[in-house]
């Protein structure tokens, strides 16, 4: 435990300005780590950059932020003296929003760029970098028992490296990227739980737009109409202008009275794995 608050401590201690503490705000908050990562002398100002985030990504300016993570990548790799902390607080913001924008393969280039370096990180970053590429193989490859049981292996690898005072808010954030797999893999009736208690851990992550899809497509497919159309709604709102912020809508608009339509997978490049979640419908002999 001494060796975790050391580590505590030397990230609390990084030099930086209001941007580099934006960046690690955004990070952190979104699994429920920014008193540990920044430290409690920093923390309402690093609570108003994650603020300034979500609005970036809530009114479209989300570009801004694109580019000054590559800028600042772009500085590492040009051999500017950029700590490894600070490129991968840049790094996994940029994947994050690619991956909310459905920009998997970019997300995947910022993943692979830098893969053998992640055993260097602290303990936080690596964590999240654990997590982070999880989340992305869900969403490119059919998610089955095996990916399933690794999310569950690593999470409860990592928890026992945290402080114990965070360790519920990173436990929720695993809990709802095992209901993520479940829905992928078909299992809607388990996910639902996992997701809800994980969405309050993820308000200022760039991905929470996919947990909010993921959870109105396991209400769908249960028949809870309203709930599903609750969290459409949210989706819509979370990141607007993304793939599943207009799924959302037209899922939404296929609920209405008016407009139902029976369920419909996720996307058209989903994962097989997702027409599991497609409701059998009774043949005409069938009565």
């Amino acid at each position: 435990m001494r060796r975790v608050w050391l580590l505590a401590g030397y990230l609390a201690a990084l030099p930086g300005c209001t941007g580099e503490l934006s960046a690690f705000a955004a990070l952190a908050f979104s699994m429920g780590l920014g008193a540990w990562i920044i430290g409690r002398d920093r923390q309402r100002q690093a609570l108003a950059g994650a603020e300034h985030l979500r609005l970036a990504i809530a009114s479209g300016q989300h570009r801004d932020l694109e580019l000054g993570f590559r800028k600042e990548l772009a500085l590492a790799e040009a051999g500017e003296a950029v700590s490894p902390e600070r490129q991968w607080a840049a790094r996994l913001q940029l994947a994050g929003l690619l991956v909310a924008e459905w920009r998997l393969d970019e997300a995947r280039e910022v993943y692979e760029a830098s893969h053998e370096t992640t055993g260097k990180l602290a303990t936080p970053l690596q964590a999240l970098a654990v997590f982070g590429r999880h989340e992305l193989a869900l969403l490119t490859e059919t998610p089955d028992g095996v990916r399933l049981e690794a999310i569950r292996s690593d999470r409860a690898q990592l928890l026992p490296l945290l402080p114990r005072v965070f360790r519920r808010h990173v436990e929720l954030a695993w809990d709802a990227l095992e209901g993520l797999c479940l829905v992928r893999m078909g299992r809607p009736h388990e996910a639902p739980p996992l997701l809800e208690r994980g969405l309050q851990t993820l308000e200022f992550s760039p991905s929470r737009v996919i947990y909010l899809f993921h959870l109105a497509q396991a209400y769908e497919h249960l028949g809870e109409r309203e709930l599903a159309k609750s969290r459409y709604q949210e989706a819509m709102s979370a990141f607007p202008g993304t793939r599943l912020a207009s799924e959302a809508k037209s899922r939404l608009y296929a609920l209405a009275p008016a407009h139902a339509e029976g369920f419909r997978t996720m996307l058209p490049e989903a994962p097989a794995g997702s027409a599991a979640l497609v409701p059998t419908r009774p043949s005409s002999s069938e009565g």
